[in-house]
This record gives C-alpha cells, sequence and structure tokens, in this order.
C-alpha cells in the first residue's frame, strides 16, 4: 500500500519521511516518566509502511470480528478520559500524549473528539489514503483496541446470557443487562498463571461489583484494587454483593461516547470470580473473624455482601452493560442527519428553542401576517 503526501495533509503529529517511514515526534518513554502504562503501549520512533498496513489490516479484523466489543472497550476508555479525575481514572495513559513527562490531556481529548463511529472508520480502513486522513487516529485506536490486548474482552450471545446470570443465584429480581461482555486472559499469560496457582486447592464462587463508568478502564486492565476502593464503612477492601441490585446503585449512569454502538450513556456492572479464601470476609458468616474487619466503624457485615482485602482473589469475568439508545452496527443511517442530532443532543435541543422562538416573534410581526393573508390570497384558501 502506498503513501503520499503530495495530495494530502498528514495530521498534525505525524510526519512522512521521504525514505518510506512515518515519524512520531519523540516522546520520553514511560520508564522514564514514571507514569503509568503497560509495558504493551510503547510506540515506535519511526513507522514504516508495513507497520501502517498492518496496523489498518488488524483494525480492520477487529472491528469487523467483534464491534461491539471494540466499542465497549473504546467507550470506557473515553469515559475515563473526559472526566474530571482522569488522572486515576486513565491508567493505563496513552503514551504518544505524554510531553515533558506530563500527561497532555488536552491533546488526546481533541483527538477523541474527531473519532467517527467505528462502522465509519471501518470502512474507511479499506480506503488508500486512509492513514494521510486519520494517522492520529488510527494511532490512538490502534493502542486501545490491540495493544492493550490483555484481558480481552469479547461479545457474547444473547442465549448465554441466562446461563451466566444463574452463576449468582438470586433472591430478589433486578433489571437484566443488554448486553454481556466476557474478559479474559490468554492461557499462557502471567495472570492466568498467578491466578491458577492462588486458586490452587480452593473452590470460587461468583459476586457483583458496581462502580462508575469512568472507573472501568482502569478496572479492565489493572483489575479492582482494594486501595482505589472508597468504600469503608464495614472495613477497608472491595466490595461485593451476591444481588445484583445491591450492586446497581454503584453503578450509576455515565456518559461514554457520542458515537457509540451501544449508546451514550450506559453503565457496568461487573460480574467477578472469587476464591473461597479467608481473607474474603462473608456476611452469611457466623463466624466472628469471617463477617467483621478489624477497622470497621458500622460493626458486622451485612448478609449478601463479601469484602475482599487481597485484589489476587478477585478477577473480573464478565461485564454487565446496561444501556437505553442500542444501535445496529449497520452504517447507513451512522453519517446521516438523524445520527448527527442523535449525536448532538444539546445542540439539537437548542437549535429547536431558537426555531420556537423565532416561530413566535414572526407570528407576532404585521408584516409577516400581511404577506401570509396575501398568499392564502393568493392561494384561494379565502
Amino acid at each position: 500500500m502506498a503513501y503520499s503526501d503530495q495530495n494530502h495533509e498528514i495530521p498534525k503529529g505525524i510526519r512522512a519521511r521521504q525514505n518510506g517511514q512515518y515519524e512520531i515526534p519523540e516522546e520520553k518513554t514511560a520508564a522514564k516518566a514514571g507514569l503509568d502504562i503497560l509495558h504493551t503501549s510503547r510506540i515506535d520512533r519511526g513507522i514504516t509502511e508495513e507497520d501502517v498496513e498492518r496496523k489498518i489490516t488488524s483494525l480492520k479484523q477487529l472491528l469487523e470480528k467483534d464491534p461491539r466489543a471494540a466499542d465497549l472497550k473504546w467507550s470506557l476508555f473515553v469515559a475515563a478520559s473526559n472526566t474530571y479525575r482522569y488522572d486515576s481514572c486513565l491508567k493505563p495513559f496513552p503514551p504518544m500524549y505524554i510531553k515533558n513527562e506530563c500527561k497532555d490531556i488536552e491533546a488526546l481529548r481533541r483527538v477523541i473528539e474527531s473519532v467517527p463511529p467505528l462502522p465509519v472508520i471501518c470502512k474507511e480502513l479499506g480506503e488508500t489514503d486512509v492513514y494521510q486522513n486519520y494517522g492520529e487516529i488510527i494511532e490512538l485506536l490502534y493502542w486501545v483496541l490491540l495493544r492493550l490486548r490483555d484481558p480481552y474482552i469479547k461479545s457474547v450471545q444473547k442465549e448465554c446470557y441466562n446461563s451466566i446470570l444463574r452463576k449468582v443465584p438470586l433472591e430478589v429480581p433486578a433489571a437484566a443487562p443488554n448486553l454481556i461482555f466476557q474478559m479474559a486472559n490468554a492461557k499462557q499469560s502471567t495472570s492466568e498463571e498467578k491466578w491458577k496457582s492462588n486458586a490452587k486447592g480452593h473452590s470460587t464462587f461468583y459476586a457483583y461489583h458496581g462502580s462508575r463508568l469512568e472507573n472501568f478502564h482502569s478496572i479492565v486492565h489493572y483489575g479492582l484494587q482494594q486501595n482505589m476502593c472508597k468504600r469503608s464503612q464495614f472495613g477497608k477492601g472491595i466490595y461485593f454483593s451476591s444481588e445484583l441490585g445491591v450492586s446497581l446503585p454503584y453503578s450509576p449512569v455515565g456518559y461514554g461516547w457520542g458515537g457509540s454502538l451501544l449508546g451514550s450513556e450506559i453503565s457496568c456492572i461487573a460480574l467477578c470470580e472469587l476464591i473461597n479464601h479467608p481473607d474474603i470476609k462473608r456476611g452469611d458468616s457466623r463466624d466472628n473473624t469471617q463477617n467483621t474487619l478489624s477497622d470497621s466503624v458500622g460493626g458486622r457485615i451485612p448478609e449478601k455482601y463479601f469484602v475482599v482485602t487481597n485484589s489476587d482473589l478477585v478477577r473480573i469475568r464478565y461485564l454487565l452493560v446496561y444501556t437505553q439508545d442500542l444501535h445496529t452496527t449497520s452504517t447507513t443511517d451512522s453519517t446521516g442527519l438523524l445520527a448527527w442530532f442523535k449525536q448532538h443532543k444539546l445542540l439539537t435541543f437548542v437549535l429547536g428553542y431558537v426555531v420556537l422562538l423565532a416561530s413566535v416573534g414572526l407570528t407576532q410581526n404585521k408584516q409577516v401576517e400581511k404577506y401570509y393573508r396575501l398568499f392564502i390570497q393568493k392561494a384561494g384558501f379565502e
């Protein structure tokens, strides 16, 4: 695939060399900057045409294979990027937006705002000049969706939803999720080997964990960490429940991404697998050493609650997604006027209000009324 910079403007931050390479301005490495970046997030200094073609091909295959899973992963990244707590939520952070050991969040947000719906990008990836037109977008999407590949997220078929939800029998009815996604590590990964080692000789069980939408980007990649949990009424730790309805209030609807197939406003619940270990305190235990933590200010842990004081005893197996505006993967409406109105709801409301005010004003104008009556007469309606 040939890439020429004669007829196309190269996106800001990417320059085409005459020797067939694309160059990204130098940034300090993650190790030197001391920032929270996964080891898989290293960006090459020089990007050859082969690298570009490989990235485009891999990205296109991913978007075609499981568009909803890719959309969810991107939406979680966008939610973390747009929160004022991005410094703690946006981990890992894309290294190409680190300048002078500082996170350039404004530059990152500008690129995010320019990303069209993923079905549109998928279609554009088949064009020969796509890298010239979407260079920075492709680099960012590739980093989020492919370089951060472990754990991977994949869609679950609708007919499997009930079997997954039955992993935690509910006593109180709760709203069912619109979508379920599975999270898994590569079989030979360090995380998988560590989990098998910790679980050896122990049984496991499932429970729910609720959190704000912007927290899930870091949760997906780093897991649930007890030092990040603010709730400590019954002691410090990660809180879970055997009732979906108990966890739902802790996962309020959040704003993800305006171009999402899942809808811009979604919420997530993590369905986790826990190792049955003494470090997991249970509200249903009669043993005081198992139902009460030493630093608890609220006394005994309530029924249907679990508090985990060791994050190595937990792994996320499924993400339950709630949405009110689920789109299909069709690209027919993704670039039309209706899609624009859906993605800019506030602006649409303001424009509608302006039109309403203008209409009221015109009806009170005598000149307008004069021409209106003249039109009625000419048209023969009177």
